[in-house]
């Protein structure tokens, strides 16, 4: 049995998740002199994916950031409602401010970020402002789901108070859900990011990375190098996404041998709009199947089947549903 199929097994509830990080101000271009307005972030398009993607009754997706109070930071928190995400442990910062990036694509549709974030409120989470009752709703958590971004935008003492809540929630028995997600930006060094990783890696029950990440960071080469060092750090239930060649899923070590490799296809796109977010629909697809009770490759080709609509839309978010 993999992580993700001890979660509310019986099915008397939603399965209750914490999703951490930044959600931002998104302008992505519709010419080369205009620009179309959105709200996204890495953890929120996993939120907002999950909650779209989820069975009715499976999932109550809540998003813990802090933003600021300008006009902006308001649009944003009002779309989280309209994609099912709850917004009920996000607080407001007097004075902050909403983070800002923009998306340019080539020709192909991959994209490149630039951001505009060190203003940014959700830079202050589990800061000394932070109150308690947010710690304890993490802790108290079926599933929760951060990213290496979401470390990135953390300093240390934040970081370690993070940490503390997520022993809890395992603790409590609840699961911790983690991509690695490197932008390098974010970073003082890729050392710098390698130790903080590996500090949630130890506490992470589900990994959903990404492999050029995963490269860039602990110089794996392949996806079985990827799968055997998260095996090697205790983490039971892993997707390893290889972009246009789809992903290899990997389970725990069974009666003391470790659980085959199975490779599940991309689905093929006739014309990639935009990559942005292709990863987080994966993500929040993959969550939402097997939460519903999908096993892992039935949860890989789901969530492959949305990441592939996604590329075909611009910006990060697929309208609501």
């Amino acid at each position: 049995m993999s992580a993700l199929d001890t979660v509310v097994a019986d099915g008397s509830r939603p399965a209750r998740i914490a999703v951490i990080g930044e959600c931002m101000i998104e302008l992505s271009h519709t010419a080369p002199d205009r620009l179309a307005l959105g709200y996204a972030g890495d953890a929120f398009n996993v939120a907002a994916y999950l909650a779209r993607s989820a069975a009715p009754g499976t999932a109550d997706v809540e998003f813990v950031s802090l933003v600021g109070d300008d006009p902006y930071s308001a649009g944003m928190v009002a779309a989280w409602s309209a994609h099912g995400v709850g917004s009920a442990h996000t607080r407001t910062v007097p004075g902050g401010q909403a983070g800002l990036y923009l998306i340019r694509t080539d020709r192909h549709g991959e994209r490149t970020f630039h951001y505009y974030r060190s203003q940014s409120a959700a830079r202050g989470l589990f800061g000394p402002g932070q109150p308690s009752e947010i710690d304890e709703f993490v802790a108290s958590r079926d599933l929760v789901y951060l990213s290496g971004i979401t470390l990135s935008i953390l300093g240390a003492s934040a970081r370690e108070r993070l940490l503390e809540a997520l022993d809890e929630t395992r603790r409590r028995g609840g699961l911790v859900a983690f991509d690695g997600n490197y932008r390098p930006a974010g970073w003082p060094s890729a050392g710098a990011a390698v130790s903080a990783m590996a500090d949630v890696l130890a506490r992470t029950d589900v990994a959903l990375p990404t492999l050029g990440d995963e490269t860039a960071v602990f110089g794996d080469a392949t996806a079985g190098d990827v799968i055997r060092r998260l095996r090697a750090a205790g983490v039971a239930e892993i997707a390893v996404k290889l972009g246009e060649r789809g992903c290899v899923i990997a389970g725990p070590a069974e009666d003391g041998a470790e659980g085959p490799e199975e490779a599940v296809p991309a689905v093929p796109v006739a014309s990639v709009v935009d990559t942005t977010a292709a990863g987080d629909a994966f993500n929040g697809g993959y969550l939402a199947a097997r939460l519903g009770g999908a096993g892992r490759c039935a949860a890989a080709e789901a969530a492959a089947a949305l990441a592939a609509q996604v590329i075909g839309h611009r910006g990060a978010l697929l309208p609501p549903a």
